[in-house]
C-alpha cells in the first residue's frame, strides 16, 4: 500500500475506468417519519440479493464511484425512469450490504469524502425532476413512508451508519407542492443534510435555446433556492435530457442580479460510474451517471444492477476509503 498528499495526486495518472459517458452533515434534529409499511412484492419488481465477499476490501482511493441516478418513484411502472418503492428499498438494502456510504455530489465534487468510514465505498444517491414520490409530507407534516425520502429517513433509523442523504434536482414546481410550501419542503431536506441541486426551472433542451435564455432557466432556479435556504445555495446542476447549452461555458456561472447562479459540478445523464475525485480523468463538470429503474425488472443493459454486479465481481475497481490523515491510498500493484 502507498501513500501520497491528496492535492500532489491529483496530477498524477488517471484511473482505471470501467465506462465512459457521451455528452455530512449532521441533522439539527431526529426527523419526523410516518410508519413504514414494507409492503411485500412479486420478484419482477424487487431485485435479487447478490453474493458478496466476506473479504475485506483493501483501501484504494483511485477506484471508481457510483453516482445513481433516479426520476420517478411509483407504484405503477410504466416507463424505463420508474422506480417502485419496493424496488427502491432492495436498493439501499443492496448498497449497504456491499459496504457503500452515502454522500452529495457537492461532497463528490469538492473532494471532500472525510465522511466515508473506512473500508466503505462512496455512492452518490441523485433525484431529477423533483417528482411527488420523492418527497411529500402527510396531514400531521410527517414525511410520507413511500416517497424517496421516507424510504431513506426509514432506513437510516434501522441503520444509522447509513445516513439518509441525497442530492434532489429540482424544476419550478418541487415535488407538485404548492407555492406556499416550497420554501418549507426545501428547508426540510437542507436541515436533513440533503443537497438541493439545479435542473433548471422548465426543464428544457439547453441547446435549444439562446446563451440569454439558458442562463435564465438556470439562474430562476437557482434564485428560488437561494431564496429559501440562503445558506446552501445550488452549486451543481443536472442537465434536463443530458443535453449542454451551445456555450457551456455557462453552465459554470451566469444571470445577473438576483438570478446570479455559479455551479461547480454538472451532472450527465449516463452511462458508468465515476472516476474517483483523485483522479486526474475526474471532470466535476461532466460526471456520469448509472440510472436505476425497476422498469421489466431493472434488467436492463447498463442499469444500476449491471454496475454493482461488476463492481462486485472486480472489487479492485471501486474506490475504498482509507481515510489517512489527507493522502491518497493506491495499492502498490
Amino acid at each position: 500500500m502507498s501513500t501520497l498528499p491528496r492535492r500532489a495526486f491529483l496530477g498524477l495518472a488517471a484511473t482505471t475506468v470501467v465506462a465512459g459517458c457521451n455528452d455530512t452533515r449532521v441533522p439539527d434534529a431526529s426527523p419526523v417519519v410516518a410508519a413504514d409499511a414494507h409492503p411485500t412484492t412479486s420478484p419482477s419488481t424487487t431485485p435479487k440479493a447478490k453474493p458478496v465477499s466476506s473479504r475485506p476490501p483493501a483501501p484504494s482511493e483511485l477506484g471508481v464511484v457510483p453516482v445513481l441516478m433516479h426520476h420517478r418513484m411509483a407504484t405503477s411502472v410504466s416507463g424505463e425512469y420508474d422506480m417502485t418503492p419496493a424496488f427502491f428499498r432492495a436498493e439501499l438494502e443492496r448498497l449497504y450490504r456491499e459496504n457503500y456510504f452515502p454522500i452529495r455530489t457537492i461532497d463528490l465534487v469538492r473532494r471532500d469524502l472525510s465522511a466515508v468510514p473506512v473500508g466503505k465505498t462512496p455512492v452518490v444517491l441523485t433525484f431529477d425532476d423533483s417528482t411527488p414520490g420523492q418527497f411529500a409530507l402527510d396531514a400531521a407534516g410527517r414525511v410520507v413512508p413511500d416517497t424517496a425520502v421516507g424510504i431513506m429517513l426509514a432506513f437510516q433509523a434501522r441503520h444509522p451508519d447509513f445516513p439518509a442523504v441525497g442530492s434532489f434536482y429540482l424544476n419550478k414546481s418541487p415535488f407538485g407542492l404548492p407555492a406556499s410550501e416550497v420554501g418549507r419542503a426545501l428547508k426540510y431536506l437542507n436541515d436533513i443534510g440533503c443537497e438541493l441541486g439545479n435542473h433548471t426551472w422548465d426543464h428544457p433542451n439547453l441547446r435549444q435555446l439562446g446563451t440569454a435564455e439558458a442562463e435564465s432557466e438556470i439562474g430562476r432556479l437557482a434564485a428560488m433556492i437561494s431564496a429559501a435556504v440562503p445558506a446552501a445555495p445550488a452549486r451543481t446542476i443536472a442537465l434536463p435530457l443530458g443535453v449542454h447549452p451551445r456555450d457551456r461555458r455557462i453552465l459554470a456561472a451566469g444571470g445577473r442580479g438576483s438570478t446570479a447562479y455559479r455551479n461547480e459540478g454538472v451532472l450527465l445523464v449516463g452511462a458508468g460510474p465515476c472516476p474517483s475525485p483523485y483522479s486526474k480523468s475526474f471532470d466535476p463538470m461532466a460526471i456520469p451517471r448509472i440510472r436505476c429503474s425497476s422498469y421489466q425488472g431493472g434488467q436492463g443493459n447498463l442499469l444500476m444492477d449491471y454496475w454493482l454486479d461488476k463492481l462486485a465481481r472486480t472489487p479492485h475497481l471501486k474506490f475504498v476509503a482509507a481515510s489517512n490523515n489527507g493522502n491518497v491510498v493506491v495499492p502498490k500493484a
